[in-house]
């Protein structure tokens, strides 16, 4: 359970600089990818094997990809947070955190556009839907 607060508190400091300047501070996401191999490589964290840990890099890397073709509408920082995020949590939980962010931030977007309240081009954080998904993800 501490794992899942630790990553809380990194993607929580992510998402605060996303949601306000629209940027995720790589620094903080490297800190905690360092942070979620060591407690890997300890034996704290999955259950230490570098095929587990190289599963849990898939949803970072497809985002990746996706940042790629889209010509960056889908930022880099996104994926990295998603290595992060499995890293700590591992593969099929990242999947769950990062469906549900998708849903998450979709229920939104689609309230804003029927609302007027935003269009087309608006760009939309994605790291506290990202959060909101770590939190569900948590509790469960």
């Amino acid at each position: 359970m501490w794992i899942e607060i630790l990553a809380l508190a990194f993607l929580g400091i992510c998402a605060v600089c996303d949601g306000l300047e629209q940027k995720i501070p790589l620094a903080v996401v490297w800190l905690g990818i360092i942070t979620a191999l060591v407690l890997r490589a300890r034996g704290l964290s999955g259950d230490g094997t570098w095929q587990s840990a190289a599963a849990a890099l898939m949803p970072g890397s497809m985002f990746w990809l996706l940042s790629y073709i889209s010509g960056e509408k889908v930022g880099y920082g996104d994926g990295w947070m998603l290595i992060m995020i499995g890293l700590f949590v591992g593969l099929w939980k990242c999947f769950l955190v990062m469906m549900t962010g998708l849903i998450a931030e979709s229920v939104v977007i689609l309230i804003l556009l029927a609302f007027r309240k935003a269009s087309g081009n608006d760009r939309v954080p994605f790291a506290p839907f990202l959060l909101l998904g770590l939190g569900a993800a948590v509790c469960l």
